[in-house]
């Protein structure tokens, strides 16, 4: 079996969609018996910006797919990259609970994500 570089795993997971990390992430973790969570690191006591702009990063979830389905579903692909199948079982999930689109995303990102998605007719939410 070819052995991968770092450089070429970087480069298709830049290519994958939200969800497919988030397998990955999964599978990752099972695998190997760890954790992907975040290391807790104590804020920086310097300016207040820095502290305000990262509590405005923040993610977006898709409550409800609303009667034009296949239109959220194109919305997903085009603004998030999402593979046709990946955003269709996004969208099939939402009747049981919210399903996390983007994390950690600047305010005018979400901004511009929460229009476009309520203008085809999803219901939304920032967090």
């Amino acid at each position: 079996m070819e052995k991968l570089t770092n450089a070429e795993i970087i480069k298709h997971v830049k290519t994958m969609s939200a969800l497919e990390l988030k397998e990955l992430v999964s599978a990752i973790e099972a695998e190997f018996g760890v954790t992907a969570a975040a290391a807790v690191v104590a804020a920086p006591t310097g300016t207040a910006d820095a502290a305000q702009e990262e509590k405005q990063a923040s993610s977006i979830y898709l409550k409800e797919v609303g009667a034009a389905k296949v239109a959220v579903i194109k919305l997903m692909k085009e603004k998030l990259g999402m593979d046709l199948m990946s955003a269709k079982k996004v969208t099939d999930a939402v009747a049981e609970k919210p399903q996390l689109l983007k994390e950690n995303a600047s305010p005018a990102e979400l901004k511009d994500l929460e229009e476009a998605f309520k203008a085809a007719g999803a219901v939304v939410e920032i967090k």
